[in-house]
C-alpha cells in the first residue's frame, strides 16, 4: 500500500504542478460557462406572466447550468488527469518503475487511484463554491441533504469518469493524439448528452443515440436533486402538468430510458457500473501489454 500511495502522490504533484494542463483540464468546463452566461442560459428562465421572480429563476438556471457543468468536470479533469500515464508512456518513464520491486497492478492502480483523488477532490471544491455563489450573491442556499447528495453523486460519478477516460488513454499511442481528444471530448460529450443543449430540440434521433452515454444519465440525476427545491416552489406559478413536464423536459430532467423504451434509472446505473468494470478490466489488459512490450 505504500508502494501504490508513494505513486499517487507522485502523479497528483505531477499534474498539479503543470498549470497548463490544469488549465486545459478545466477547458471543457470554462467554456460551457461562458456559453450558459452569454446566451444559453436565457432560454431556461421560465415565463411566470405577470408575477416575476428573478430570484427563482437564477436558482432555476443555476442548477441546469451546475447540473451540465459538474459532469463535464468529472470527465474532463479525469481526462486531464491522465495525461502523466501517455507522457510516461510516451517518455518511457515507466521503464524506471519497472526496475524497482513494485509490482506491475500497483503500477496500474495509482494511476486510476490519482485521477479519481484528483477529479473529486476539485469537483467538490467546484461544487463549494457553487453554493457559495448562489447563496451569497443570489440569496439561493442549496440544503444540507442537497449538498451531502451532490457531494455522493460526485464521488460515484468519478469512479465511472475515470473508468472510462482511462480506457480511452490506454487506446492512445501519442501525447498529440492526447491533446487532440482532450479538445474535442469534453465538447462531443456535451452536445451529446443534453449538456450543451436540450435534447428535445435536437430530434428524436440524437435523443435517443443519447440514452446510450452514460454521462447523458448523469446529468438527469444531477439536475433532479440540484432543481428539486426551484422546481417546488416553481409549481406554485405554474399549475398545468403539461407546462411542468415540458418544462422539466426542456431542463434535462426527464428520464429517458434506453433506446426509446422505458427502463427504470436503478436499471441504467447498474449496467453503467458493469460497463465501466468492464472498462477498468480491459484498461488494465492494454496497460500490461503496453508495460511489458
Amino acid at each position: 500500500m505504500r508502494e501504490i500511495w508513494a505513486l499517487v502522490t507522485r502523479h497528483i504533484k505531477r499534474f498539479l504542478r503543470d498549470k497548463a494542463a490544469v488549465f486545459f483540464s478545466f477547458l471543457s468546463v470554462i467554456i460551457l460557462l461562458a456559453l450558459y452566461l452569454l446566451f444559453i442560459g436565457r432560454q431556461y428562465k421560465v415565463d411566470m406572466g405577470p408575477i416575476t421572480d428573478e430570484s427563482l429563476n437564477n436558482f432555476l438556471v443555476m442548477g441546469v447550468m451546475m447540473g451540465g457543468v459538474l459532469v463535464i468536470n468529472t470527465m474532463s479533469l479525469s481526462l486531464g488527469s491522465m495525461g502523466n500515464l501517455i507522457e510516461d508512456l510516451n517518455n518511457q518513464t515507466l521503464d524506471a518503475f519497472l526496475v524497482t520491486p513494485t509490482k506491475r497492478f500497483k503500477i496500474i492502480v495509482s494511476y486510476y487511484l490519482s485521477s479519481n483523488i484528483i477529479t473529486s477532490t476539485l469537483s467538490i471544491f467546484m461544487w463549494i463554491a457553487t453554493i457559495l455563489i448562489s447563496g451569497i450573491f443570489q440569496s439561493n442556499w442549496y440544503t444540507f441533504d442537497v449538498i451531502i447528495k451532490v457531494i455522493g453523486l460526485l464521488i460515484f460519478y468519478t469512479f465511472i469518469s475515470s473508468s472510462i477516460m482511462l480506457f480511452i488513454t490506454t487506446l492512445l499511442k501519442s501525447v498529440n493524439a492526447f491533446g487532440v481528444l482532450s479538445g474535442v471530448l469534453g465538447t462531443l460529450i456535451g452536445f451529446m448528452s443534453g449538456i450543451y443543449m436540450p435534447l428535445n430540440i435536437l430530434g428524436e434521433n440524437v435523443k435517443k443515440f443519447a440514452t446510450l452515454v452514460p454521462f447523458t444519465h448523469m446529468a438527469i440525476v444531477l439536475k433532479s436533486v440540484l432543481l428539486e427545491a426551484p422546481m417546488s416552489t416553481l409549481e406554485t406559478y405554474v399549475t398545468n402538468p403539461e407546462d411542468l413536464y415540458s418544462i422539466k423536459d426542456s431542463y434535462g430532467m426527464v428520464e429517458l430510458g434506453i433506446l426509446g423504451h422505458e427502463v427504470s434509472m436503478i436499471w441504467i446505473f447498474l449496467g453503467i457500473i458493469v460497463f465501466v468494470i468492464i472498462m477498468l478490466m480491459l484498461a488494465y489488459r492494454n496497460m500490461i501489454k503496453k508495460i511489458i512490450r
